[in-house]
């Protein structure tokens, strides 16, 4: 596994400076109830806030996957793209009378991905866990996550939250000048090695995904002066968990050659964010981490040309998966209206 960049670290140690500012002695004890109206209207009950933020994702990747409909090979093919990416976020929150509205764009800021494309065969019915060919290949990897949710407080607990919403997802990559390794030869049924250059566009990949989630909120702050006896500002802890119902929808083109994939799928997801800063007015800076996961399956609509007659040919094959798990830190700028 990579850890985050030297350059993360720097902005996520900077950023925790620059918030120690000198605040009056708190009296709420080690821990105290954070309500996001005290940041900004300590005498209010609605507010505004506008959040920018920069994630660096690792460990991370989107894969599909389809059984054979005649043989046993259980992949026949599989596609993964794991990404390195980092994501320009920009959120925008609203609350009155305890009720929080928030919406969320992040998307990628940096197109480039240093892990590449892999595209993997089990083509032998005879020895279907033998991974026969492989091939790997620039990724050039576009995404964005969009985040439509709302939370509120529970009764009779300060410090949680009830949260609901619509999440949907975008990753698309096409996979260029890549190079592809065989052993075998699925023509004549022989064991026999190859090697192919694949110059140019290859693979034109996408995923998209819609998440309707519920979960809850531990909203919380921590009176570091009262640890440390350093006049500092309390420390805001805000844990997000949620599940969610998905829909999906992957779609796979093979550039050289007339051959399309249509997975359908359905199935569910995970979402952990913690993330955490020092109180300090109108203007807040926080750090956080983040890590989700997606599991579907469905069925692939397979359309491909035969290249010695030409035919156009149309299968619908059950058992197809499609996942994902990402991974990012983060740092956020937030000011409060």
């Amino acid at each position: 596994m990579k850890s985050a960049p030297s350059p993360v670290v720097g902005l996520l140690v900077a950023a925790l400076i620059l918030s120690m500012i000198p605040v009056a002695h708190s009296q709420q004890g080690l821990f105290g109830s954070y309500n996001p109206v005290n940041l900004s209207q300590p005498a209010g009950n609605s507010y505004l806030n506008l959040m920018v933020g920069l994630r660096k994702y690792f460990n991370s990747f989107t894969s599909w996957q389809l059984p054979s409909n005649t043989g046993p090979q259980d992949p026949i093919s599989r596609l993964e793209y794991p990404w390195d990416q980092t994501f320009l976020a920009v959120r925008g929150t609203t609350g009155y009378g305890g009720l929080e509205v928030n919406m969320e764009w992040s998307g990628t800021l940096i197109v480039l991905s240093n892990p590449k494309a892999q595209d993997s065969d089990w083509l032998d019915p005879n020895n279907p866990n033998q991974k026969t060919t492989f091939s790997d290949a620039d990724a050039t990897p576009r995404c964005w996550i969009l985040d439509l949710g709302c939370n509120m407080q529970i009764p009779g607990f300060q410090s949680l939250r009830g949260v609901a919403g619509y999440r949907k997802s975008q990753f698309k990559f096409t996979n260029t000048d890549g190079y592809q390794y065989s052993i075998y030869n699925d023509e004549t049924g022989e064991y026999e090695n190859s090697s192919l250059p694949l110059p140019g566009a290859g693979i034109e990949f996408s995923q998209y995904y819609q998440h309707v989630y519920a979960g809850g909120i531990f909203d919380t702050s921590l009176d570091v002066e009262e640890i440390s006896g350093v006049r500092v500002p309390a420390l805001s802890i805000r844990v997000q968990g949620d599940a969610s119902y998905i829909t999906g929808n992957s779609h796979d083109q093979h550039l050289l050659r007339y051959a399309f994939g249509i997975i359908s799928s359905r199935g569910f997801g995970w979402h952990i964010n913690l993330t955490t800063g020092f109180k300090t007015g109108r203007f807040r800076f926080d750090a956080e981490g983040d890590v989700r996961g997606i599991r579907t399956s469905g069925s692939i609509e397979s359309i491909q040309q035969n290249e010695t007659s030409g035919l156009i040919s149309t299968q619908f094959i059950n058992g197809a998966k499609a996942w994902s798990e990402q991974k990012y830190l983060g740092i956020n700028g937030t000011i409060f209206f």
